[in-house]
Formats: C-alpha cells, structure tokens, sequence
C-alpha cells in the first residue's frame, strides 16, 4: 500500500491517541484567572493588516497589499495600516491562579496569540531580563504568568516564570517543536487573510491595479526589535 492510500482512509476510535488535532485556538485571557503560557517560537511574525467591515456587516480583516497603486487606494479608504505581532504559545492545563495541574506531564494546548504594538512592547521588556523566547533545548526561557483583569479588551498583566516547564523534558520539547510548522500557518492565517489586488479593490469599489515588485509586508522578527525605549 503507497502512502497515499495510507492517508486516505483508516479506521479510529473517538478519544484514540493515534488522533492528533491540526487545528489551532487562538489565546484569549478569562477574567478573573491566571493562566501559564510557554513561548514555543523563536521569533514572532509581524504582519501590517486592515479591519474593513462592509455592508450587511460583513467583517475582514485582511493583509495590506504590496503593490503601490493598490497600497495608495486603500490607503485612501481605510487610511494606514494596523502593525500586528503573531506568536506561538504552549497554554498548559492549570487551576485558576495558575498553577499547573499534573506537572509531571505535558498538558495543555498549542495556541496562537495575535498581539499589538503596545503588548509587544511590554513583551519586549520583560525579555530583556527574562528570555522568553525558544533558543533550544538548553537555552535559558522563562515562560509567562498572565493575569487577565478585564475580558473585552483583554486587559493583562504579566510576570516571569522561574523556568520554562516545558523544557523539563527533552521528549516534551521535540513534541511541541514538531508541531510547530502546522501551526506557524495557522498563525499566518489569524494576523489576517492575504488577499489577492482584485479581491481588495472588488471589496472596496476600485479596480484593479497591475501586478509589480515590491516587498512583503510580513517577516519574522525578534522581541528586541524595537528602535528606542521610548518608540
């Protein structure tokens, strides 16, 4: 039998531990609770996006274009865009205030978190006396305690965790590093939907510009990558 054959069809029961999940949350804090996240990336992925919400309430968010024509007409519609940071997070299994729940095993969920400027900034001092992002196994990583104080807006605080638990084990590292592929495109796809010139300016009322070279609007990038303290 080939391998695709193989992938095609199996039998399973529900709850079998063959079973794994490709699907992704997204991290959102609940009031009230403290939870324990563990940064699985080593860098975060930046991406410059729009909010448009149109007739009969439709909702999108969206990628800003590259091409230079199509950059100045929606520029002129919805003005500039919104600067967005994706990063990966392990969210282990804890009680309310935070504590782990069987720390002797690896429980808890691959998440992502999409976070603004403002965030990433206090990421980004928190780093630098505390590392969080992953450098391998043996590099030093703290993970974060996040308190939520107010759900809608999710309002946090933040503090540093003596360690990176789920560094503890070796085989517990390579199993989460292992997913992390699957999940860095779930997380391409939660800092907004690229869409094509066309798909923009049929959305937004214009026509459509031709294609040109130019940059992404999307890199990866470290928490350090700030100019200044005070931008």
């Amino acid at each position: 039998m080939n391998d695709t054959a193989k992938l095609s069809e199996d039998s399973v029961s529900l709850g079998d531990k063959r079973v794994e999940i490709s699907t992704y949350e997204r991290y959102k804090g609940r009031k009230g609770v403290t939870d324990r996240v563990g940064v699985i990336s080593s860098s975060l992925i930046r991406g410059y996006t729009y909010f448009y919400e149109g007739q009969a309430g439709r909702k999108m968010l969206f990628r800003a274009p590259t091409n230079p024509d199509t950059v100045r007409f929606v520029k002129g519609i919805l003005g500039e865009p919104t600067q967005r940071f994706g990063i990966l997070l392990f969210h282990y299994l804890t009680d309310e205030t935070g504590e782990v729940i069987e720390p002797d095993k690896l429980r808890g969920k691959i998440k992502t978190w999409v976070i603004s400027e403002s965030r990433y900034e206090e990421l980004t001092l928190m780093n630098r006396q505390w590392p969080l992002l992953d450098t391998g196994f043996d590099g030093a990583q703290h993970d974060i305690s996040i308190k939520c104080t107010e759900e809608s807006f999710q309002r946090m605080t933040f503090s540093p965790c003596p360690n990176a638990m789920w560094k503890k084990k070796q085989q517990w590292y390579e199993a989460l590093k292992a997913k992390e592929p699957k999940a860095k495109e779930r997380l391409r796809w939660a800092l907004g939907r690229e869409l094509k010139d066309a798909e923009i300016m049929q959305m937004l009322g214009g026509s459509a510009a031709s294609p040109t070279t130019s940059a992404d609007s999307a890199g990866d990038i470290d928490l350090s990558d700030i100019v200044g303290d005070n931008e």
